[in-house]
């Protein structure tokens, strides 16, 4: 099956080519909709959190609570796990399909700030991602603050809750649960936190449809994942395949 995310070849972390190739699209769809549809949608494809607890990514937008004020949503860009390099792949080659993610889940949400978390030492990915959200900016692409905030080789930081206290200034430490973040999460706010290759699959869902990406898979994993593959190998590397090959 044709991937999702890892189109390969293309050069599609230039902004000219991301357009070509129906970029942004998906976001000015999401933009037309009211955000519990958006929810619904993501709900009804079956997508999964891809940072390794699998919690159904549609559900857990639906937990933010429908109060006034500032709601945030953090992409875990941290990725320190030994042997997991997808989401740098991501980040490096796809980083405008990730932004356009990002920002759908904040209109889904209700936040107007968001905030990449990336591993300090992924510098052509960090230098990847503000080179394309200069250009989102200028080409008023984006209507949402997004900020890049830049570890600094903390493993305990791809926890959630350390990465929320991270980015506040404090020590990177885990926070006692509850509260859960959808009620008090980054500066006391409800705060959605979603990884990068999770966010990377919502405007495929928003563009062609829950059904599509619910179509394949097994169980109750649906779609597509990504596994890295190294070691003693043959082709290491990145493979984007659907549940259940």
């Amino acid at each position: 099956m044709e991937p999702i995310i890892l189109k390969r070849n293309r050069e599609l972390y230039k902004t000219e080519n991301y357009l070509n190739e129906g970029g942004y699209e998906a976001l000015r769809k999401a933009l037309t909709l009211e955000p519990d549809v958006v929810v619904d949608m993501v709900k009804k494809s079956g997508l999964r959190g891809c940072g390794g607890a699998g919690f159904p990514t549609g559900v857990k937008w639906g937990f933010v609570p429908k109060v006034p004020g500032q709601k945030y949503l953090c992409c875990n860009g941290d990725e320190g796990e030994p042997g997991s390099f997808k989401d740098r792949e991501i980040m490096e080659e796809h980083p405008h399909l990730l932004i356009e993610g990002i920002h759908i889940a904040c209109h889904a949400i209700g936040a107007a700030t968001a905030y990449i978390y990336m591993r300090g030492e992924y510098y052509k990915a960090i230098e990847r991602i503000e080179a394309a959200l200069k250009e989102a900016e200028e080409r008023s692409l984006l209507s949402v603050k997004v900020l890049v905030h830049r570890g600094a080789g903390a493993y305990i930081c791809g926890e959630e809750t350390a990465l929320l206290e991270s980015i506040e200034g404090k020590r990177g430490m885990p926070r006692l649960r509850p509260p859960f973040p959808a009620v008090s999460g980054l500066y006391g706010r409800p705060t959605v936190i979603n990884n990068v290759e999770t966010l990377s699959y919502v405007p495929n869902i928003i563009l062609n449809g829950s059904e599509e990406f619910s179509s394949v898979g097994a169980g109750k994993s649906r779609g597509h994942k990504i596994f890295s593959v190294s070691g003693d190998v043959n082709r290491p590397g990145n493979y984007e395949v659907t549940f259940g090959i």
